[in-house]
């Protein structure tokens, strides 16, 4: 008999029959409770709560009512009973599948107790099933539920739905082929060393745990997994393996191709081989300490670590604390030798170090792991690696570093090592914060535009933290400025949509030029936001804003995250601030910042020491890259002007309905988003010099109203009726014929005249000769100290290969070059190979061996960098030749079959794709991609903007015949515009085709008499 003492029972019914079942239940110790309701009432007031046994009258629900449901819901012993129907108690034990029991009326007293006993048992059954259940559920959401099974071949048996859904692929698609067509890895993330491990573990077919490693998945994502690899025996008795895969983090933010390999960009050998690494470390035995000291005290312990190690790491390396006592470094590019040392020197000053007031000494243990030119591993490996040899310290008693050894790879096979597991209890956010601090160390370090790696950095700092927004800023004279912010989805915010608080402003004011610390505020409709200062020696104070909905986004223990990445970006800005401004940093030999020793630079410069001192407007003209800024800057700092502010305003670079704004200001109110009173750059001038960029691309609009400011010096705002008048030097600069814009109606004549009070024409680059080694050398010098490299000199075939260059981008090319070539150099002497120029003819006594093979075998000129001018005629019409050839075929593959149909735009269709293809050669910099192009980059931006905006270029199939003829035009050298060359190539090759007049223009999308001119030339 079980025992009912003190337990209730819920009786729902209302038939005559209810009475004499309370009266049975009661004999039975119970204590019963009667509810007449309809059983919907009853489960939507939850009245069925509290009670030990439930009775339900089985014609006072719907027939369609499924019972063990019902039952399952209730959550305790049902029983059923039915006046109509007969049911004995053989009958519940034949349906012992259910979780009820049910019973016929009337029912005698032994009966009733046996099916209370029945119903309490299977109540007592099926709550053991839904906890193993429940159990088996969480175990394998932590080992993984992504199952792949094998057979022992290592080929596909069956998958588990969520292996179909991260896949991507059915069972039938992969069924018999082998795990590496399911399993993909990301082959930027993934050594091939880890895809031999696992077809090692599954050959061995023993239990192993997979160290993380990156797969792609459906829709081409990517997710980091781990797993474990294990023996099974199938229902047919055969053996095979089962793969065990758990998600740990998305990898869609991680940039493509990342820089992990720790390898330089040159091919060339090195002497000293380049390597990254990760250190994880921790205290031995710290639970002794948190039991002795408590909880608290041992968590500032813990930051004290952190402090340690970001005071103790360089600039450009990265530390910080990981879950639990686990605190990681992260190592640039630097010779294994070099990172060694750095851990040696690590490990004695923890040590020998005392934290909180000398109160507690502790003991660590370390593990490593290291890159080189023979293995290259991702960083998710290598912190595998760094985790292993870390736990083998510990288990080797502690207190001692271990290093990563390849053959210990071997000795993974088996093991279930207790540390390589989640690193926190959010793994996602642990592995994706580790990736954001390698790809701004290896991906972001290669980045030298400035706006570019502010960009990049805000979009790793979104991802790697999980933030609303962020943005870069900075306080000048007093002012806090906006330079660069984005939201979650990439998209750019301005200051009208970040409202900085007062208490943020304050502290940015209060710590500008020092070190300062995370300032956290939290806003009732903002979130939570933190600003990070930036310490820059002898410059504006730089600021990172963080914005977030979750205070655990950002966490306490992050701070020494964001700390050393304000370290790296505070280095990293500098260098791209000194390599822009070089006006600063380099003392030439005329104190006016430009290197020369050409009759030409000569006599131009005593022009500019003329015109300084006078109040002159002066107009300078020239190519792209030749220096009229710093021409501009020179005329400033000879004049009397020179203590006072020197103002850029480059009129190609501002969106041409907010030009005026910018130029002379605005009132509050003024237009739409105008909440506050603006200066424009003519009243920054004020005093000094305002210096007009590309001023050709100004706007008709405003170009008269600048014609009153260049004649009376005075101007009114936008919105404003007021006259001011300012005591303004205006110099303008230009790289396009003024003359033809006036004919063509672009600007204004009379404003030409007011301009060209003072004109100075720039020398190109090609014209100063003697200049050229000059320049190259002196930038030699200035890069080789900036990069800590003893290179002294120029080969004597690179020399005549720079004097032979037509330097299409001036001295911002060769500039650039030089660059380039003092990164990749190894050696104490650039040569031809590191500036990728070659001597056309070189000397009999040159170094021969710098000449690429084929020209070595052949004896043939190498016309990369040769003057055209200078070619011979063979040559020449080699070249001329082939292209010709190249342009006929692409006209041919695309003349209409039938006079019907529409003819396809070839000219325009070949100029977009000029423009895309130099954009995706330079990094989407505009700047590079024009000099490629020998255009300005201000007719390079207007032109693509508006190639952009035709619909039906961009829907254009590109052809093998297209392709071969953009990539020949772009690897030809010459002084004019590829693009202006391109059409004139198209219009020859349809003469010669014998196409007609009317055809051709249609091909072209030109007009007769423009096609009579490109023929022509």
């Amino acid at each position: 008999m079980i025992n009912t003492n003190n337990k209730t029972a819920l009786l729902i019914s209302n038939s005559k029959s209810a009475a004499k079942i309370v009266d049975m239940l009661e004999q039975q110790d119970l204590t019963v409770a009667v509810n007449s309701k309809i059983i919907k009432q009853i489960v939507c007031a939850r009245e069925f709560v509290g009670f030990d046994f439930i009775i339900i009258d089985s014609n006072g629900i719907e027939s369609s009512t499924d019972k063990e449901r019902l039952t399952v819901l209730m959550n305790c012993p049902v029983l059923f009973f039915n006046e109509k129907q007969a049911i004995s108690l053989t009958d519940n034990y034949h349906q012992a599948k259910f979780s009820f029991s049910e019973f016929s009326c009337p029912i005698n007293k032994i009966e009733l107790q046996q099916l209370l006993h029945l119903s309490l048992y299977k109540f007592n059954i099926r709550e053991q099933e839904y906890k193993q259940s429940h159990l088996l559920k969480n175990t394998i959401s932590c080992i993984g539920d992504i199952l792949i099974y094998l057979d022992q071949q290592g080929d596909v048996f069956d998958i588990s739905n969520t292996a179909e859904l991260l896949f991507g692929k059915a069972l039938e698609d992969v069924k018999g082929k082998p795990w590496y067509n399911l399993v993909q890895t990301r082959q930027d993330l993934t050594a091939k060393q880890s895809q031999q491990f696992i077809a090692t573990a599954i050959k061995i077919q023993t239990v192993t745990k997979l160290q993380p490693l990156a797969i792609q998945t459906s829709h081409g994502s990517s997710q980091l997994v781990d797993g474990v690899v294990g023996p099974i025996t199938y229902a047919n008795g055969k053996t095979g393996v089962v793969l065990i895969l758990r998600q740990l983090s998305s990898l869609d933010s991680i940039p493509k191709e990342l820089n992990f390999t720790g390898k330089s960009k040159s091919n060339l050998p090195s002497t000293t081989p380049l390597v990254s690494g990760i250190l994880l470390l921790s205290p031995d035995n710290f639970n002794e300490l948190n039991l002795q000291q408590g909880r608290d005290y041992g968590d500032r312990v813990l930051y004290c670590i952190g402090e340690l190690l970001r005071e103790f790491v360089r600039p450009t390396d990265m530390s910080s604390h990981y879950g639990g006592t686990m605190f990681m470094v992260m190592f640039s590019q630097s010779s294994a030798a070099q990172i060694k040392n750095i851990v040696n020197q690590l490990e004695k000053r923890l040590m020998q170090h005392t934290f909180l007031e000398e109160q507690s000494s502790l003991k660590f243990s370390l593990g490593i792991a290291l890159n080189s030119q023979l293995l290259n591993y991702s960083p998710v490996e290598l912190f595998y690696q760094a985790n292993y040899s870390l736990s083998q310290a510990r288990d080797l008693g502690g207190s001692q570093i271990r290093e990563w050894q390849q053959q210990s790879a071997l000795l993974q096979i088996g093991n279930l090592d207790r540390l390589s597991g989640n690193v926190s209890k959010s793994a996602n956010h642990d592995y994706q914060k580790m990736l954001m601090q390698w790809s701004i160390l290896n991906f972001l370090n290669e980045i030298e535009q400035l706006p570019i790696f502010i960009k990049e950095l805000l979009t790793q700092l979104i991802n790697g933290f999980g933030l609303k927004a962020a943005g870069f800023y900075s306080l000048e004279n007093n002012t806090v400025k906006l330079h660069q912010a984005i939201n979650q989805s990439g998209k750019e915010l301005t200051k009208i949509d970040i409202c900085l608080s007062e208490n943020q402003i304050s502290h940015i004011k209060s710590i500008q030029n020092e070190h300062g610390k995370v300032f956290t505020s939290v806003l009732a409709e903002q979130g939570i936001q933190k600003i990070i200062p930036i310490y820059i020696p002898n410059k504006p104070g730089y600021f990172l804003w963080l914005s977030s909905e979750q205070d655990q986004d950002v966490t306490s223990k992050d701070h020494h995250v964001l700390y050393n990445i304000a370290d790296f970006v505070a280095l990293k800005v500098e260098r791209l601030c000194a390599g822009t401004n070089d006006t600063k940093v380099i003392e030439s030999n005329n104190s006016l910042n430009f290197w020369y020793k050409s009759s030409a630079m000569t006599n131009l410069m005593k022009e500019v020491e003329m015109v300084a001192p006078t109040n002159a407007t002066v107009l300078i003209t020239g190519e792209s890259g030749t220096g009229k800024e710093m021409l501009a800057q020179s005329i400033h700092q000879l004049s009397d002007r020179k203590n006072k502010p020197f103002i850029i305003f480059d009129c190609g670079a501002v969106v041409e309905s907010l030009v005026e704004s910018e130029l002379f200001g605005h009132q509050k109110g003024s237009f739409t988003g105008a909440n506050r009173d603006v200066t424009g750059r003519i009243q920054e001038a004020d005093g000094g010099t305002l210096f007009l960029d590309e001023i050709g691309e100004l706007p008709l609009e405003v170009q008269v109203k600048l014609l009153r400011f260049v004649q009376e010096k005075q101007y009114s705002k936008v919105g404003s009726g007021n006259v001011k008048k300012v005591d303004v030097r205006l110099i303008a600069a230009t790289n396009v014929n003024l003359k033809e814009q006036i004919s063509k109606g672009k600007f204004r004549e009379d404003l030409y005249f007011r301009l060209n009070v003072f004109k100075i024409e720039n020398v190109p680059l090609r014209q100063r000769t003697d200049d050229i080694v000059l320049i190259a050398k002196s930038y030699l010098d200035i890069f080789s100290n900036e990069y800590n490299k003893s290179i002294i000199d120029f080969s004597e075939p690179a020399k005549q290969a720079l004097l032979e260059y037509l330097w299409p981008g001036n001295i911002r090319e060769l500039k650039n070059l030089v660059h380039r070539s003092v990164i990749v150099c190894s050696d104490n002497i650039v040569t031809c190979h590191h500036l990728g120029l070659f001597p056309a003819n070189p000397n009999s006594n040159s170094d021969t061996c710098e000449l690429p093979e084929q020209a070595v075998n052949t004896n043939e000129a190498i016309a990369v960098n040769s003057d055209f001018t200078k070619q011979d005629n063979d040559l020449e019409a080699k070249q001329s030749g082939n292209s010709i050839c190249i342009a006929k075929d692409l006209i041919n593959h695309c003349l209409p079959s039938h006079a019907s149909e529409n003819t396809f735009k070839i000219g325009p269709w070949i100029e977009y794709q000029l423009y895309r293809v130099s954009l995706e050669q330079h990094q989407q910099i505009a700047l590079q991609a024009a000099n490629s192009l020998n255009l300005a980059e201000s007719t390079f931006r207007r032109r693509w903007k508006k190639l952009q905006a035709d619909v039906e270029l961009n829907n254009y199939v590109s052809s093998f015949e297209q392709k071969a003829l953009v990539a020949h035009i772009q690897q030809l050298k010459m002084v004019e515009s590829k693009v202006a060359f391109s059409q004139s190539l198209l219009a020859q090759a349809c003469k010669e085709l014998r196409l007609s007049v009317k055809l051709t223009s249609s091909l072209l999308d030109v007009s007769p008499p423009t096609l009579r001119r490109l023929v022509a030339s």
